[in-house]
This record gives structure tokens, sequence and C-alpha cells, in this order.
């Protein structure tokens, strides 16, 4: 039996066809040399798809190296060279679209996504589709929609923030029903002015970003405050890379002068401070996609945001130099400076030291 004029065109040289093909026409092209048919290939790019993009790949690389059965084969080179600028700009824009649905999807943007997806979708299956081909609207639709999801279902959120947040809550009960959040910039929640209950509890919930949070608290009140944190290290490092300090401890809690690391974190029994004291309860639940956070007391005179580790770190005192180096007319004059400087340092030491712990200690 005489074969047609097309499947003697298509024995002599694999080419992508028309008739039947869902995409670009290269699953129907291709040769049956596994014995898994039309259908078995499209599963199989499908599958090799889901491994990093493999079958993604390998699809434009066919598309690109197939030529159409109407092609002309003396134009192949040029048509392969035009496609290859086509495919690599198409690449971009749709690396471009996934960047932007993700980016609009940690800021809480998911919906308008959604929306332009079900447009596009709208599009590649209403009269328009003659213009818009089949192909462009699934893949942007795919560049749409995958990235959001993944972004959707992790616990990255931030808020469309840049610049530093102040929170100055009046009264106790409105801490207890607000959710405070932040962004790229710091969140500073000033309760030194809020009127606190003599006795009672209160939850402060606060869903940080990328930056410092502090909780001022009243220097001449006791507040018994719980912490339950929890602060992500993926993002906390991308904090620490985009920091100008990067010897900053962004993934640590900073607790009356306490610092509190990676060995606490996520813990259900949480850590507290001013337990011994007698006042109101403060829970802290506070979560971060990469900010520290600082809690203590600070008199009103003090900028918070200024000096988050107000009063200071704890100081050492400085022990006595060894002079069996030096010339023996020098060690009255170098003895004389360090008992200078080991004044200051004690004075300043006994000074922190009774600001650290809070008015709840006092």
């Amino acid at each position: 039996m005489m074969r047609s004029g097309e499947e003697q065109q298509r024995a002599a040289r694999i080419v992508r066809v028309r008739e039947g093909r869902l995409l670009g026409g290269v699953c129907a092209g291709l040769p049956d040399v596994w014995g898994l048919g039309t259908n078995g290939l499209r599963l199989l790019f499908i599958g090799t798809a889901l491994l990093g993009g493999i079958g993604i790949i390998a699809y434009f690389a066919c598309w690109l190296v197939i030529p159409a059965a109407d092609q002309d084969p003396d134009k192949d080179p040029v048509r392969s060279v035009v496609l290859l600028a086509w495919a690599t700009g198409g690449l971009v824009g749709l690396v471009l679209v996934g960047a932007g649905a993700a980016l609009a999807t940690v800021f809480g943007l998911g919906w308008v996504v959604f929306a332009i997806a079900a447009i596009v979708t709208a599009a590649a299956f209403s009269p328009l589709r003659a213009r818009i081909p089949q192909a462009v609207a699934l893949l942007t639709l795919a560049a749409l929609t995958l990235p959001a999801v993944a972004v959707a279902l992790s616990p990255l959120r931030l808020t469309l923030q840049s610049g530093e947040a102040v929170e100055a809550p009046r009264t106790y009960a409105t801490v207890d029903h607000t959710v405070y959040r932040s962004g790229f910039g710091t969140l500073l929640i000033d309760l030194r002015h809020t009127t606190f209950p003599t006795t009672g509890a209160a939850t402060l919930r606060v869903h940080a970003g990328l930056r410092r949070t502090i909780v001022a608290l009243p220097s001449d009140e006791c507040v018994r405050v719980h912490v339950h944190y929890d602060i992500r290290l993926f993002p906390a490092r991308l904090a620490t890379l985009l920091s100008d300090r990067p010897a900053t401890p962004f993934h640590d809690l900073v607790l009356f002068g306490r610092v509190y690391g990676a060995d606490t974190r996520g813990d259900p029994r949480g850590v507290a401070a001013g337990t011994a004291g007698s006042g109101p309860r403060l829970t802290i639940d506070f979560s971060s996609q990469g900010g520290s956070l600082y809690v203590r007391d600070y008199p009103t005179n003090v900028s918070p945001d200024a000096e988050p580790a107000w009063p200071g770190y704890r100081v050492q005192v400085e022990s006595r130099p060894y002079l069996g180096n030096e010339p023996r007319r020098l060690w009255k004059g170098m003895l004389r400076a360090w008992h200078a400087r080991v004044r200051a340092e004690q004075a300043s030491q006994q000074e922190i030291d009774s600001e650290m712990p809070g008015p709840c200690a006092s």
C-alpha cells in the first residue's frame, strides 16, 4: 500500500504536526520509538517536568529544533535562530511573571494574582483565543499560579511597609485585640503610656517582617512578660545579607538584656521575665520572617529605636595589666590609668546591673 505524501514526509524527517496537537505538536510528531504513543509521550514530558523542570526544558528544545510539517527545510537554520530569540525572551518574561506573582502573594495580594489567572484562562477559551495562542496562555497561567500557590502554602508573609512603624496603644484591651504587623521596616510597639490594670492578662500578637521589633514597657510599673517566639532562619540570613550591619543578630530574642538564641526558639514553654513581681501579665506571641525581638522597660527620655540595648551591655571590669615587659619608669602612670578605667567600669557595671532586671525585680 502506498503511503500518503504527509506520511512519506514524516518518515523522511521528524516534524511537528498541527493535527492532534495540544501545544506545539512535538509529541504528536515524534516517532513511537518506545511504544508509548502520543499520549504516553505527553505523560513522559509532564512527569519529567515535575523533576526540576527537566521536561519543560526538553519540550522547549524539541520545539526549537524540530521544524513544523509545512516548514521549508532550507529555512530551518534561520527559523531556529529566530525561535531561540523568541524562546529566550519568552522564558525571561515567564520568570518575571512568576517572580511578580510570588512577590504579590508574599504581601497578601494573592487574590489579585488569581484574578489575573482567571482572566488569562477565560481569554484562552474565548473568541479571543485566535489572537492568543493557547500555548502562550497556558504557560502564562502556569507562571502565575505555580509560584503563587507555593508561596501561599508557605508561612512567608510580609506587610507593605518599608520605614519605621510605631504603635502606641492606649489601653490594655487594645493590645489584646490587635495583631501588629511589619514588613521591611522596623516596628516599635510603645506601651510606656498604655493604661495597665493592677492584675489581669493580655496577649500581644506580632507578625513581624525582616527587621527588628521592639516592645517598650513602662519603667515605673511591673509587667510580667511571657514570650513565645518563632523566628525563621532562612529569611533571617537573607535579612543579614540585605542589612548594612552584617553582624546584627537578627534571629535573637533579647528579653531584659538576656539573649535567647536558637536553643529556645519555638519552645512551647516560651521564656519569661518578671515572674517574681506582682503585676499584669503580658503574653507576647511573636513570629518573624527574620527580625529580632527586643523586650524591656525604657524610661520616657530614652528612644527605644535608637537605643534598643538600653541600658547597655554588661561590663567586664578590666584585670590588672601585666607590666613585666614595660620600663619601670612607666609603671606608676600605667597603673594610675588602669585604676581610673576600673573605677569608671565598676560604676558603669553597677548602673547597668541595677537597671537590667526591670521594675519587677525591685
